[in-house]
């Protein structure tokens, strides 16, 4: 849910934030890394069911899926890296005018092949919104989205709106990844 709030969000930014003739150019990627350590604390192999244990001493339960192939390999002490990435391409450009407004969403896993379990898994969204109109003057920019909704955003440079009007349909995409790595406890 956050996700597709921030999706809508992104759609209106990347709409409002460069020209059209800038837009089919030159992409802009606006990105965001966060990464942790946890130590596993407890295994529940029957259900699936770690605890790890996080830098701040708080013990969470974390649910592996049956997608996790080599979780019979994370062992009691091993320290789990998780590290988030979620990104922006702005590489807003023109939909087709008949395109249906709407969103597509391709999702990735790739396995690691290293002594201890890792994968990355990556998850791309497209999302083809209508610009319902441009105010020049405030400056302002409404979208309209494939449930009819709309949502509109001040603009910093009025610049940014030329070449962008009222019925364009645009295509913003925005990219999160997830990266996990098991690695065996620090030699004591």
């Amino acid at each position: 849910m956050k996700r597709i709030l921030r999706l809508s969000a992104f759609a209106v930014l990347a709409a409002a934030a460069f020209p059209a003739a800038a837009q089919e150019k030159k992409p802009l990627t606006v990105s965001q890394t966060a990464s942790v350590t946890a130590t596993v604390e407890a295994i529940d192999s029957a259900s699936r069911v770690i605890n790890l244990k996080g830098p701040d001493g708080k013990v969470v339960a974390v649910i592996v899926p049956d997608s996790v192939k080599r979780f019979s390999e994370i062992k009691v002490g091993d320290r789990l890296t998780i590290q988030y990435s979620e990104s922006l391409v702005v590489a807003v450009k023109p939909a087709d005018p008949s395109a249906k407004l709407g969103t597509m969403t391709d999702t990735g896993v790739q396995r690691g092949t290293g002594e201890k379990p890792s994968a990355v898994i990556s998850q791309t969204t497209r999302a083809i919104v209508e610009v319902a109109a441009v105010d020049a003057k405030v400056p302002s920019i409404t979208v309209r989205k494939a449930d009819g909704s709309t949502q509109s955003m001040r603009v910093e440079d009025p610049k940014n709106l030329e070449g962008v009007k009222a019925g364009d349909h645009i295509v913003v995409t925005y990219r999160e990844a997830v990266a996990l790595k098991v690695s065996a406890p620090p030699a004591k």
